[in-house]
């Protein structure tokens, strides 16, 4: 045989082999292009059919126009920005109207904004203060709030026992959860300057002891310890004077008493998972009151123990329930509402609107329920889809 038949030869089986390469790697292709098309009708029928987009969205109860308002500083806002659009999509909804707050006024006149605007279902990512804001914007309305806690002591959230710290799963409870309408209490307070304003409270406002330690608590710390911070600053003030306080009740009895602290509940749990009013049921059409009277550490020990311990009742605690109540200080106390502090106050002023708002919850896990979250066109509780 000659070199050029050998070359010839050499060539014709690379011929042969680029040839049998080139077609094996064209039908690789052909069945992955397949493959693909074959996932991509499969996932085209089950988006039609499990999910049907606006269908389920109504059986869900999820409402046609979708408003996030969110504090932009927070790292979990900007975790939940790209899933709460993700979920309208899911649902065929129109994508969701941004709102960002603002510092001087914690999202009131955001929320405002997106009510004007038609917003249907208000999503709140912040903490209490925002929470609280929209609130009194959406008290008494037909609008629904979600609530992606991003705050550090997230009050409301924990009473609804909403997933603390989970993005993705409060997204979820967004929109696969149920509404429950809950009470607020309106607050009006007269401040040290004898100016009045109007305020809301969905958790617990008080004055005194309560409130002096939400006013001492360094940012810095709650920043850097989160809710923790808070027991730093109630050791520090456990040492303080006691206050005389006229309660007036529905009825119009009037009495006068001396406390640490007094406190109108709407629910009772705090930081930490502390139940500080067990009597208080948000949903109840009440408002509880509490009076704090420890006297020494003793006191403070019963106090403590009748919080940690379930149905142990502390002799320093007086606690009534009732539709309104009127509080007047003799001196002007620091005074909180939801944890957040505001300025000196001589007189609260106290009704239960029951009922009034209406927030997306977890869903009651019944077999209806469960079928109906099953078939939810949103994010899964633990990861995205």
């Amino acid at each position: 045989m000659t070199a050029l038949s050998i070359v010839l030869l050499v060539v014709a089986v690379l011929a042969v082999a680029g040839t049998i390469i080139a077609l094996a790697a064209w039908a690789k292709a052909k069945e992955r292009a397949t493959r693909a098309e074959a996932v991509n009708r499969d996932l085209s029928e089950q988006l039609s059919h499990a999910y049907e987009l606006p269908h389920v969205a109504s059986r869900l109860g999820v409402p046609n126009r979708v408003a996030m308002v969110y504090n932009p500083s927070k790292p979990a806002s900007e975790q939940a920005l790209p899933l709460v659009s993700q979920a309208c999509a899911l649902f065929g909804l129109d994508a969701p109207r941004l709102y960002e707050t603002d510092p001087d006024d914690s999202g009131l006149l955001a929320v405002q904004q997106a009510v004007t605007d038609g917003a249907e279902l208000v999503i709140v990512a912040g903490g209490d203060g925002t929470v609280r804001a929209a609130a009194k914007v959406l008290v008494n309305t037909a609008v629904q709030m979600a609530i992606i806690p991003t705050g550090t002591g997230n009050l409301l959230a924990r009473n609804l026992e909403l997933p603390i710290n989970d993005v993705q799963a409060c997204t979820y409870i967004a929109f696969n959860g149920q509404v429950r309408p809950i009470d607020v209490i309106s607050l009006d307070m007269v401040h040290e300057d004898d100016s009045r304003h109007a305020y809301v409270s969905t958790v617990i406002a008080g004055a005194g002891f309560d409130a002096e330690i939400m006013h001492s608590t360094s940012d810095r710390l709650k920043a850097a310890a989160g809710w923790l911070a808070y027991t730093e600053a109630g050791m520090r003030k456990l040492r303080g004077k006691r206050h005389s306080v006229a309660v007036t009740t529905a009825d119009g009895e009037t009495k006068r008493v001396r406390v640490r602290s007094a406190m109108i509940a709407n629910c009772g749990i705090l930081t930490g998972g502390i139940n500080m009013i067990p009597e208080a049921v948000i949903d109840d059409g009440l408002l509880d009151v509490a009076l704090l009277d420890p006297r020494n550490l003793v006191d403070w020990i019963q106090v403590a123990s009748s919080v940690i311990i379930p149905k142990r009742k502390s002799q320093r605690v007086t606690t009534f329930a009732l539709r309104n109540c009127k509080l007047v200080f003799e001196e002007p106390l620091v005074a909180q509402i939801d944890g957040d502090p505001i300025p000196k106050t001589k007189e609260i002023v106290a009704n239960t609107i029951p009922r009034s708002l209406q927030i997306r919850v977890p869903a009651a896990q019944t077999p209806t329920a469960q079928v109906s979250t099953e078939q939810a066109a949103s994010l899964p509780p633990g990861g995205d889809r």
